[in-house]
């Protein structure tokens, strides 16, 4: 570092390049990204120059780029590879990457990608940025005839594993309320689910996850044991009418001071229903996270 050049504390890296903290870390311990300047202290201070290229960095991310390959160009070809690419179709071909050995059924291909992909991105954006819409084209594929029953189970069973394990490792800095995340009977997509369940976690919930077709009594018991204070419901191909009389019943069974809360791309065809709150995307699901919070420390304090 060069006698009085101004270097920059992680709060600003984070506020100016718009990557979060978890994948600021991820990209300089695993690909050296960069390497910040260390205070006798430990902490990580970053130069301009430092900025700007994790900022190129994440543009090419979200090009469709994968990390490992953008960190091999220094910040003057990184420059010139943004005024140059076409951000549709890298990202076309980074999806392909994945579902041609997909629909070939190489599980270990696959899976060495996702962990790829997982890696330069962090937990987080990895499920929110990349699963959900690798699964809306996979889903698309299969529809088409394009992947197999076999290749669209694939998918399914590495991606619920890695989000599982996500969810697992994803506490937080301290306890906060206790939701569970489950579908009704009838509903078993819940790939969803997880990026929920991890978004609330990140947001500083506790998510206790029970998974796919849970009846309705074992919602009720498991709600009211963990002394949880939301019930969150993901709804995606469920008959409407079906969902609407379980989250009736369960209103009416569950005590008023616990929410129900639903969402996923089978919601808007539920019709409303006096008691249950319906979270249209996963940014609004982290403020009612955070909202829930505050209003159990007020509770405590």
């Amino acid at each position: 570092m060069g006698k009085g050049e101004i270097t920059y504390p992680l709060r600003v890296a984070i506020h100016r390049t718009g990557l979060s903290a978890e994948r600021l870390r991820a990209w300089e311990l695993r690909y050296g990204a960069v390497e910040p300047v260390r205070t006798p202290g430990g902490s990580r201070r970053y130069r301009e120059s430092d900025l700007e290229r994790l900022s190129l960095l994440r543009a090419g991310v979200d090009r469709g780029r994968r990390i490992g390959e953008l960190v091999r160009l220094d910040t003057p070809a990184l420059r010139a590879y943004l005024k140059t690419a076409s951000g549709a179709a890298d990202a076309v071909a980074d999806f392909s990457e994945i579902l041609e050995p997909l629909a070939r059924l190489e599980a270990d291909v696959v899976l060495d990608r996702l962990a790829g992909e997982q890696a330069g991105r962090g937990s987080l954006e990895f499920a929110q940025d990349f699963v959900l819409p690798l699964l809306a084209e996979v889903g698309r594929r299969w529809e088409q005839g394009e992947l197999s029953v076999a290749a669209e189970h694939l998918a399914s069973n590495l991606l619920s594993s890695m989000l599982g394990e996500s969810l697992r490792e994803a506490k937080p800095a301290e306890p906060g309320a206790a939701i569970v995340f489950a579908t009704p009977s009838g509903e078993r997509h819940a790939l969803g689910l997880f990026v929920a369940a991890l978004t609330a976690a990140h947001a500083g919930a506790e998510p206790i996850f029970l998974g796919a077709e849970v009846p309705e009594d074992d919602l009720v018991e498991s709600v009211l044991r963990s002394r949880a204070s939301v019930l969150a419901l993901g709804l995606v191909t469920i008959d409407s009418e079906a969902a609407a009389e379980v989250l009736r019943r369960l209103r009416a069974r569950l005590p008023g001071r616990i929410e129900i809360w639903i969402g996923g791309p089978g919601m808007p065809r539920c019709a409303p229903i006096p008691g249950v709150e319906r979270v249209a995307n996963l940014d609004q699901l982290a403020s009612r996270v955070a909202l829930t919070r505050l209003a159990a420390d007020r509770q405590a304090s």
